[in-house]
Protein backbone atom coordinates (compact mmCIF):
# COMPACT_ATOMS: atom_id res chain seq x y z
CA UNK A 1 0.00 0.00 0.00
CA UNK A 2 1.59 3.01 -0.90
CA UNK A 3 2.23 6.11 1.42
CA UNK A 4 -0.97 8.33 -0.47
CA UNK A 5 -3.20 5.15 -0.64
CA UNK A 6 -2.71 4.82 3.09
CA UNK A 7 -2.97 8.67 3.74
CA UNK A 8 -6.24 8.56 1.69
CA UNK A 9 -8.12 5.95 3.48
CA UNK A 10 -7.18 7.15 6.91
CA UNK A 11 -8.27 11.17 5.69
CA UNK A 12 -12.23 9.52 4.63
CA UNK A 13 -12.29 7.71 7.60
CA UNK A 14 -12.11 11.23 9.59
CA UNK A 15 -14.14 12.56 6.76
CA UNK A 16 -17.11 9.68 7.53
CA UNK A 17 -17.21 10.11 11.38
CA UNK A 18 -17.28 13.84 11.11
CA UNK A 19 -19.81 14.34 8.32
CA UNK A 20 -21.44 10.59 8.09
CA UNK A 21 -21.70 9.00 11.38
CA UNK A 22 -23.63 11.52 13.68
CA UNK A 23 -26.32 10.63 10.79
CA UNK A 24 -26.00 7.01 11.16
CA UNK A 25 -25.59 6.41 14.42
CA UNK A 26 -29.68 5.60 15.11
CA UNK A 27 -29.62 3.58 12.77
CA UNK A 28 -27.22 1.34 14.34
CA UNK A 29 -27.05 2.44 17.49
CA UNK A 30 -28.72 -1.32 18.28
CA UNK A 31 -25.22 -2.67 17.16
CA UNK A 32 -23.25 -0.91 18.92
CA UNK A 33 -22.31 -0.37 23.28
CA UNK A 34 -24.16 2.29 25.21
CA UNK A 35 -21.50 5.07 25.97
CA UNK A 36 -21.41 7.65 28.53
CA UNK A 37 -23.00 10.76 28.26
CA UNK A 38 -20.10 12.70 29.77
CA UNK A 39 -17.01 11.14 27.98
CA UNK A 40 -16.71 8.52 26.23
CA UNK A 41 -16.51 5.43 27.43
CA UNK A 42 -18.42 1.99 26.65
CA UNK A 43 -20.22 0.42 28.95
CA UNK A 44 -17.80 -3.09 28.20
CA UNK A 45 -15.50 -1.01 29.59
CA UNK A 46 -17.10 0.57 32.86
CA UNK A 47 -20.54 0.17 34.38
CA UNK A 48 -22.76 3.32 33.39
CA UNK A 49 -25.87 4.10 35.56
CA UNK A 50 -28.20 6.96 35.12
CA UNK A 51 -25.69 7.67 31.90
CA UNK A 52 -22.85 7.90 33.47
CA UNK A 53 -20.13 5.77 34.07
CA UNK A 54 -18.36 5.12 37.16
CA UNK A 55 -15.25 7.18 36.65
CA UNK A 56 -17.16 10.20 35.69
CA UNK A 57 -19.67 9.75 39.36
CA UNK A 58 -16.34 9.98 40.35
CA UNK A 59 -14.76 13.02 38.91
CA UNK A 60 -18.30 14.74 39.93
CA UNK A 61 -18.51 13.29 43.60
CA UNK A 62 -15.55 11.74 44.85
CA UNK A 63 -13.74 13.91 47.90
CA UNK A 64 -10.56 12.71 46.44
CA UNK A 65 -9.36 12.35 43.23
CA UNK A 66 -10.38 8.79 41.24
CA UNK A 67 -6.74 7.65 39.92
CA UNK A 68 -8.93 5.89 36.90
CA UNK A 69 -10.74 9.34 36.28
CA UNK A 70 -7.82 12.05 36.98
CA UNK A 71 -3.68 11.21 36.52
CA UNK A 72 -2.13 13.91 39.48
CA UNK A 73 1.69 13.93 39.78
CA UNK A 74 2.56 15.21 43.31
CA UNK A 75 4.96 18.32 42.64
CA UNK A 76 3.92 18.93 39.04
CA UNK A 77 3.94 22.06 38.22
CA UNK A 78 4.91 25.04 35.09
CA UNK A 79 7.88 25.95 37.95
CA UNK A 80 8.91 22.69 38.60
CA UNK A 81 9.02 21.55 35.12
CA UNK A 82 10.92 25.22 34.33
CA UNK A 83 13.57 24.04 37.20
CA UNK A 84 14.51 21.36 35.52
CA UNK A 85 14.65 22.88 32.56
CA UNK A 86 16.69 25.88 33.39
CA UNK A 87 19.09 23.69 35.43
CA UNK A 88 19.89 21.75 32.57
CA UNK A 89 20.83 24.51 30.34
CA UNK A 90 24.56 24.17 29.36
CA UNK A 91 25.13 21.38 31.35
CA UNK A 92 25.90 18.71 28.97
CA UNK A 93 29.47 17.41 28.50
CA UNK A 94 29.58 17.30 25.03
CA UNK A 95 27.51 19.17 21.93
CA UNK A 96 23.84 19.01 24.01
CA UNK A 97 21.99 19.43 27.08
CA UNK A 98 18.83 18.21 26.43
CA UNK A 99 17.93 15.01 23.85
CA UNK A 100 14.21 15.34 22.64
CA UNK A 101 12.30 12.73 21.73
CA UNK A 102 9.93 14.05 18.12
CA UNK A 103 7.45 12.12 16.45
CA UNK A 104 6.43 14.20 14.06
CA UNK A 105 3.11 14.17 16.08
CA UNK A 106 1.52 17.65 17.65
CA UNK A 107 2.79 17.05 21.36
CA UNK A 108 6.07 16.54 20.63
CA UNK A 109 6.24 19.43 18.31
CA UNK A 110 4.98 21.27 20.90
CA UNK A 111 6.99 20.83 23.33
CA UNK A 112 10.35 21.65 21.10
CA UNK A 113 8.22 24.77 20.32
CA UNK A 114 7.74 25.64 23.94
CA UNK A 115 11.56 24.60 24.62
CA UNK A 116 13.39 26.91 21.67
CA UNK A 117 11.28 30.05 22.90
CA UNK A 118 11.25 29.52 26.63
CA UNK A 119 14.18 27.76 27.41
CA UNK A 120 16.65 29.27 24.16
CA UNK A 121 19.76 28.65 26.25
CA UNK A 122 18.90 25.06 26.65
CA UNK A 123 20.97 23.11 23.90
CA UNK A 124 18.41 20.75 22.04
CA UNK A 125 18.81 17.89 19.63
CA UNK A 126 15.63 16.10 18.74
CA UNK A 127 15.60 12.59 17.28
CA UNK A 128 12.92 10.69 15.56
CA UNK A 129 13.23 6.92 15.83
CA UNK A 130 12.13 5.32 13.06
CA UNK A 131 10.82 1.84 13.45
CA UNK A 132 9.71 0.29 10.11
CA UNK A 133 5.95 1.84 10.65
CA UNK A 134 6.73 5.51 10.85
CA UNK A 135 3.96 7.36 9.53
CA UNK A 136 4.78 9.14 6.14
CA UNK A 137 2.76 12.23 7.37
CA UNK A 138 4.40 12.42 10.84
CA UNK A 139 8.38 12.48 8.92
CA UNK A 140 6.43 14.78 7.05
CA UNK A 141 5.63 17.39 9.93
CA UNK A 142 9.20 16.44 11.26
CA UNK A 143 10.43 18.25 8.33
CA UNK A 144 8.18 20.52 7.92
CA UNK A 145 9.08 21.98 11.71
CA UNK A 146 12.54 21.87 11.66
CA UNK A 147 13.19 25.03 10.27
CA UNK A 148 10.84 26.76 12.02
CA UNK A 149 12.29 25.27 14.72
CA UNK A 150 15.57 27.36 14.84
CA UNK A 151 18.67 26.20 16.99
CA UNK A 152 17.55 22.25 17.00
CA UNK A 153 19.40 19.88 15.18
CA UNK A 154 18.17 16.65 14.10
CA UNK A 155 18.62 13.09 13.76
CA UNK A 156 16.74 9.79 12.70
CA UNK A 157 17.79 6.71 14.14
CA UNK A 158 16.79 3.73 12.14
CA UNK A 159 16.94 0.24 14.43
CA UNK A 160 17.61 -2.90 12.27
CA UNK A 161 14.26 -3.72 10.71
CA UNK A 162 13.63 -6.75 12.60
CA UNK A 163 13.82 -5.32 15.70
CA UNK A 164 10.34 -3.92 15.94
CA UNK A 165 8.50 -6.23 13.21
CA UNK A 166 9.60 -9.18 16.16
CA UNK A 167 8.06 -6.75 18.55
CA UNK A 168 5.21 -6.37 16.91
CA UNK A 169 4.10 -9.68 15.72
CA UNK A 170 4.96 -11.19 18.94
CA UNK A 171 2.95 -8.69 20.98
CA UNK A 172 -0.16 -8.85 18.71
CA UNK A 173 -0.15 -12.31 19.25
CA UNK A 174 0.41 -12.53 22.97
CA UNK A 175 -2.10 -9.97 23.95
CA UNK A 176 -2.27 -9.43 27.81
CA UNK A 177 -5.47 -8.29 29.25
CA UNK A 178 -5.40 -4.86 28.75
CA UNK A 179 -5.51 -5.34 25.17
CA UNK A 180 -2.56 -3.91 22.51
CA UNK A 181 -2.75 -0.32 24.53
CA UNK A 182 -1.25 -2.33 27.46
CA UNK A 183 0.92 -5.29 24.93
CA UNK A 184 2.07 -3.42 21.83
CA UNK A 185 1.86 0.07 22.54
CA UNK A 186 3.41 -0.24 25.48
CA UNK A 187 6.26 -2.71 24.28
CA UNK A 188 6.99 0.00 21.41
CA UNK A 189 7.06 2.95 23.62
CA UNK A 190 9.48 1.18 26.16
CA UNK A 191 11.48 0.03 23.59
CA UNK A 192 11.34 3.58 21.40
CA UNK A 193 12.37 5.37 25.10
CA UNK A 194 14.74 2.94 25.73
CA UNK A 195 16.48 3.60 22.27
CA UNK A 196 16.41 7.59 23.48
CA UNK A 197 17.71 6.67 26.87
CA UNK A 198 20.85 5.04 25.03
CA UNK A 199 21.43 7.33 22.67
CA UNK A 200 21.49 10.45 25.74
CA UNK A 201 23.70 8.24 27.85
CA UNK A 202 26.17 7.71 24.54
CA UNK A 203 25.71 10.94 23.97
CA UNK A 204 26.55 12.63 27.28
CA UNK A 205 22.93 14.15 26.89
CA UNK A 206 21.94 14.72 30.69
CA UNK A 207 18.58 15.34 30.30
CA UNK A 208 15.95 13.25 28.02
CA UNK A 209 12.48 15.00 27.43
CA UNK A 210 9.39 12.78 26.21
CA UNK A 211 6.03 14.67 25.42
CA UNK A 212 3.65 12.02 26.38
CA UNK A 213 0.27 13.28 27.63
CA UNK A 214 -0.22 12.88 31.77
CA UNK A 215 -2.73 10.05 31.47
CA UNK A 216 -0.05 8.18 29.12
CA UNK A 217 2.98 8.76 31.29
CA UNK A 218 0.15 7.94 34.72
CA UNK A 219 -1.56 4.79 32.45
CA UNK A 220 1.28 3.81 29.78
CA UNK A 221 4.05 3.67 31.70
CA UNK A 222 2.27 3.48 35.32
CA UNK A 223 4.91 6.43 36.41
CA UNK A 224 3.22 8.74 39.27
CA UNK A 225 5.95 11.32 38.99
CA UNK A 226 6.87 13.87 36.21
CA UNK A 227 10.41 12.77 36.21
CA UNK A 228 12.83 10.40 36.77
CA UNK A 229 16.22 11.12 38.63
CA UNK A 230 19.89 9.71 37.31
CA UNK A 231 19.94 7.57 40.37
CA UNK A 232 16.29 6.24 40.00
CA UNK A 233 17.11 5.26 36.00
CA UNK A 234 20.26 2.98 36.93
CA UNK A 235 18.81 0.15 36.66
CA UNK A 236 17.91 -2.88 33.86
CA UNK A 237 15.17 -2.90 32.25
CA UNK A 238 14.09 -7.25 31.71
CA UNK A 239 10.14 -7.11 31.53
CA UNK A 240 8.37 -4.98 29.13
CA UNK A 241 4.29 -5.37 28.88
CA UNK A 242 4.85 -8.40 30.94
CA UNK A 243 7.10 -10.38 28.76
CA UNK A 244 10.63 -11.56 29.68
CA UNK A 245 12.84 -9.46 27.21
CA UNK A 246 16.07 -12.31 27.54
CA UNK A 247 13.52 -14.83 26.56
CA UNK A 248 11.96 -12.76 23.29
CA UNK A 249 15.38 -11.10 22.21
CA UNK A 250 18.71 -12.29 20.66
CA UNK A 251 21.67 -10.98 22.75
CA UNK A 252 22.83 -8.84 19.94
CA UNK A 253 19.16 -6.97 20.06
CA UNK A 254 19.73 -6.42 24.13
CA UNK A 255 21.72 -3.32 22.94
CA UNK A 256 18.37 -1.65 22.19
CA UNK A 257 17.00 -2.37 25.40
CA UNK A 258 17.70 0.15 28.41
CA UNK A 259 20.51 -1.14 30.85
CA UNK A 260 21.55 1.61 33.34
CA UNK A 261 23.97 -0.37 35.04
CA UNK A 262 26.14 -0.40 31.71
CA UNK A 263 26.35 2.93 31.97
CA UNK A 264 28.70 5.45 33.86
CA UNK A 265 26.59 7.33 36.56
CA UNK A 266 27.52 10.70 35.06
CA UNK A 267 26.11 9.44 31.39
CA UNK A 268 22.58 8.13 32.73
CA UNK A 269 20.20 10.57 32.04
CA UNK A 270 17.61 12.74 33.68
CA UNK A 271 14.03 12.01 32.19
CA UNK A 272 11.43 14.31 32.20
CA UNK A 273 7.70 14.67 31.20
CA UNK A 274 6.86 18.63 30.77
CA UNK A 275 3.04 17.65 29.79
CA UNK A 276 2.65 16.40 33.45
CA UNK A 277 3.06 20.15 34.76
CA UNK A 278 2.23 21.63 31.70
CA UNK A 279 -1.80 22.18 30.87
CA UNK A 280 -2.25 19.55 28.61
CA UNK A 281 -5.32 20.34 26.65
CA UNK A 282 -5.34 18.19 23.14
CA UNK A 283 -7.35 20.62 21.15
CA UNK A 284 -5.60 24.06 22.04
CA UNK A 285 -2.57 22.10 21.06
CA UNK A 286 -4.01 21.00 18.13
CA UNK A 287 -4.62 24.50 17.15
CA UNK A 288 -1.35 25.66 18.16
CA UNK A 289 0.77 23.86 16.29
CA UNK A 290 -0.77 24.23 12.82
CA UNK A 291 -1.12 27.91 13.90
CA UNK A 292 2.50 28.28 14.19
CA UNK A 293 2.94 26.30 10.96
CA UNK A 294 4.55 23.64 12.71
CA UNK A 295 1.86 20.68 12.12
CA UNK A 296 0.57 21.32 8.09
CA UNK A 297 -3.46 21.37 8.03
CA UNK A 298 -5.06 17.97 8.80
CA UNK A 299 -1.68 16.67 9.77
CA UNK A 300 -2.37 17.09 13.09
CA UNK A 301 -4.61 14.11 13.83
CA UNK A 302 -3.18 11.06 15.98
CA UNK A 303 -5.21 9.05 13.68
CA UNK A 304 -3.04 9.82 10.92
CA UNK A 305 0.11 10.81 12.72
CA UNK A 306 0.94 7.72 14.85
CA UNK A 307 2.62 4.80 13.54
CA UNK A 308 1.01 2.55 10.93
CA UNK A 309 0.45 -0.24 13.39
CA UNK A 310 -2.07 2.03 15.74
CA UNK A 311 -4.85 1.45 13.26
CA UNK A 312 -4.39 -2.52 13.66
CA UNK A 313 -3.90 -1.91 18.03
CA UNK A 314 -8.18 0.22 17.61
CA UNK A 315 -9.40 -3.06 15.68
CA UNK A 316 -7.95 -6.04 17.16
CA UNK A 317 -8.74 -3.96 21.02
CA UNK A 318 -12.24 -3.72 19.22
CA UNK A 319 -12.52 -7.53 18.45
CA UNK A 320 -10.31 -8.27 21.59
CA UNK A 321 -11.97 -6.28 24.60
CA UNK A 322 -15.42 -5.25 23.01
CA UNK A 323 -13.65 -1.53 23.09
CA UNK A 324 -10.60 0.37 21.67
CA UNK A 325 -7.59 0.55 24.84
CA UNK A 326 -7.03 3.51 24.01
CA UNK A 327 -10.68 4.51 25.01
CA UNK A 328 -9.57 5.05 28.46
CA UNK A 329 -6.76 7.52 27.60
CA UNK A 330 -8.98 10.15 25.66
CA UNK A 331 -11.89 9.33 28.21
CA UNK A 332 -9.62 11.04 30.96
CA UNK A 333 -8.94 14.31 28.25
CA UNK A 334 -12.62 14.66 27.20
CA UNK A 335 -13.89 14.24 31.39
CA UNK A 336 -11.24 17.24 32.02
CA UNK A 337 -11.88 19.37 29.11
CA UNK A 338 -8.48 18.67 27.15
CA UNK A 339 -10.40 16.90 24.36
CA UNK A 340 -13.13 16.91 21.71
CA UNK A 341 -16.15 14.37 23.09
CA UNK A 342 -18.01 14.83 20.03
CA UNK A 343 -15.25 13.53 17.32
CA UNK A 344 -13.39 10.79 19.82
CA UNK A 345 -17.18 9.66 20.66
CA UNK A 346 -17.91 9.14 16.63
CA UNK A 347 -14.34 7.59 16.57
CA UNK A 348 -15.13 5.37 18.68
CA UNK A 349 -18.54 4.26 17.80
CA UNK A 350 -17.98 4.02 14.48
CA UNK A 351 -14.58 1.95 15.38
CA UNK A 352 -16.76 -0.34 16.94
CA UNK A 353 -19.30 -1.05 13.72
CA UNK A 354 -17.11 -0.68 11.45
CA UNK A 355 -14.28 -3.68 12.47
CA UNK A 356 -16.93 -6.17 13.37
CA UNK A 357 -18.09 -5.39 9.78
CA UNK A 358 -14.69 -5.80 8.41
CA UNK A 359 -14.70 -2.42 6.97
CA UNK A 360 -12.58 -0.63 9.21
CA UNK A 361 -9.69 1.05 7.06
CA UNK A 362 -9.18 -2.23 5.33
CA UNK A 363 -6.45 -1.29 3.26
CA UNK A 364 -4.15 -0.47 6.12
CA UNK A 365 -5.24 -3.14 8.44
CA UNK A 366 -3.98 -5.99 5.64
CA UNK A 367 -1.33 -3.84 4.58
CA UNK A 368 0.53 -3.81 8.33
CA UNK A 369 -0.22 -7.43 8.57
CA UNK A 370 1.35 -8.13 5.65
CA UNK A 371 4.24 -6.78 7.16
CA UNK A 372 3.93 -8.08 9.85
CA UNK A 373 3.68 -11.79 7.83
CA UNK A 374 0.42 -11.99 9.40
CA UNK A 375 -3.06 -12.46 8.84
CA UNK A 376 -6.40 -11.23 10.18
CA UNK A 377 -6.93 -14.49 11.71
CA UNK A 378 -3.74 -14.97 13.56
CA UNK A 379 -5.25 -11.55 15.52
CA UNK A 380 -8.85 -12.07 15.37
CA UNK A 381 -10.19 -9.90 12.98
CA UNK A 382 -13.01 -10.49 10.11
CA UNK A 383 -12.29 -10.43 7.12
CA UNK A 384 -12.32 -7.55 4.93
CA UNK A 385 -15.17 -5.71 3.29
CA UNK A 386 -15.11 -2.61 1.02
CA UNK A 387 -14.52 0.42 3.37
CA UNK A 388 -17.00 2.80 4.61
CA UNK A 389 -16.84 6.34 3.31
Amino acid sequence: MDRQARITEIEQFIGYVIEQWPRDRARYQDQIAQRCTRCILSDRCAPIEDGLCAHCRAFEAASEPDPATTVSFPGASEEAIGAVLSRYAGAGAQDYDALVMFSGGKDSAYVLHRLRTEFASLRVLAVTVDNGFLSPVAMDNVQRALPLLEGVDHMVYRARPRLYAQTFRHAFTHLNEGGCYATVDRMDGDLTLDIGRNLAASMRIPLLVIGLSPPQVGGILGLSTFETTPAEEARRRTTAAGFDLEALYASDDWKYWWDGTRWPAESVPHVLYPFCGWNYDEQQIRGDVVRLGLVGPNQDNPLITNNDTIPLMLAVDSMFLGFSGFEPEFARLVRGGGADRNFWLAVCEALELLTRQGRFLPGCLDDTLGRLDLTRKDVGLPEQQTAAA
